[in-house]
């Protein structure tokens, strides 16, 4: 039980039903932020009580349209303002994470434009879930808790029985995180060499290990138009592979991305509730992020250490 005099659960429109089950998890009140929306877009946003002194808890989904981002930043700075002795953001996927550094010339950081806006406002903590690139973390001045999604999915995987586990990084970026899960579930590992033409678009595929009569889990922090993901499935099973399926936290889900994985040869795809809550599909299963966050919230009001998460 949590002393509620002391902290206060709130959140964004868009993160309701998340927040709520992580209410329910904690067995503490969740309150939404009232906001409005103008007739010509603009948002406005307000505490109906009184948080000072205390410490707020926001769960916000950031994820597009930018509105969602805009409401969290809004109510950052309107609980600064309102005296809360400290503000703590809960985003379960941060946007604009692609965009770590420049590719190219004339081009922007976004991802540390995004972290600037953040800490502009006030934010004295951020929780999330699945940095797509650890140097994220560096353009943050406040503390950044980074939960690994390794807590969300491995005992999914353990639970399908899969005889003969392969687990598969679609890039080299990505074999640090398979690692993670290979100390839980002591399977193979493999790994898919890329190259990218320009974002969502790939030039060319290899498989590094071997996956033949292999049952391959594809672990990724993200999917967004699908495309790579279901070519690479194409490619598994070209190599011998018996079935292809993946986990990827953040499922972006954009630009037709739900009718390709149903018409893949991917035999059914995870995602976390991090941006999409529900998706009408039998081919892809959504898995409630809402215990990783509540035992972070939890570790973390109670000055535990976060190493475990």
């Amino acid at each position: 039980m949590i002393n509620e005099n002391t902290f206060s659960l709130y959140c964004t429109s868009s993160a309701v039903r998340l927040a709520g089950e992580v209410a329910g998890l904690l067995a503490m009140p969740v309150r939404q932020v009232h906001s409005e929306k103008f007739s010509d877009g603009e948002l406005f946003v307000r505490f109906d009580e009184s948080i000072r002194g205390q410490t707020v808890l926001l769960i916000a989904k950031a994820h597009m349209p930018y509105e969602n981002m805009m409401e969290m930043l809004l109510t950052i700075d309107a609980a600064r303002r309102s005296s809360a002795r400290e503000v703590i953001v809960v985003i379960p996927f941060l946007p604009h994470s692609r965009q770590e550094r420049r590719d190219g010339e004339r081009t922007s950081v976004s991802a540390r434009v995004i972290a600037d806006m953040i800490q502009l406002m006030g934010a004295d903590r951020i929780i999330t879930i699945d940095l797509h690139s650890n140097a994220i973390e560096g353009f943050y001045k406040i503390p950044v808790d980074p939960l690994a999604s390794v807590k969300l999915f491995a005992e999914k995987i353990k639970s399908l029985g899969l005889e003969k586990l392969c687990l598969c990084s679609p890039d080299f970026g990505g074999i640090r995180r398979i690692k993670m899960y290979h100390k839980l579930l002591e399977s193979d590992m493999a790994v898919i060499h890329k190259e990218r033409l320009k974002p969502n678009q790939v030039a060319h595929m290899e498989v590094i290990g071997d996956v033949s009569g292999k049952d391959v889990v594809i672990i990724d922090d993200m999917i967004d138009t699908a495309g790579t993901l279901c070519k690479a499935s194409d490619l598994l099973l070209q190599q011998g592979a018996r079935s292809v399926q993946a986990f990827c936290t953040h499922g972006v889900l954009s630009g037709g991305a739900v009718g390709r994985i149903e018409q893949s040869s991917l035999k059914k795809v995870y995602i976390a509730d991090t941006v999409q809550e529900e998706v009408s599909s039998s081919s892809i299963e959504v898995i409630s992020s809402a215990p990783l966050l509540a035992k972070a919230i939890e570790g973390l009001l109670q000055n535990r250490s976060l190493r475990e998460l």
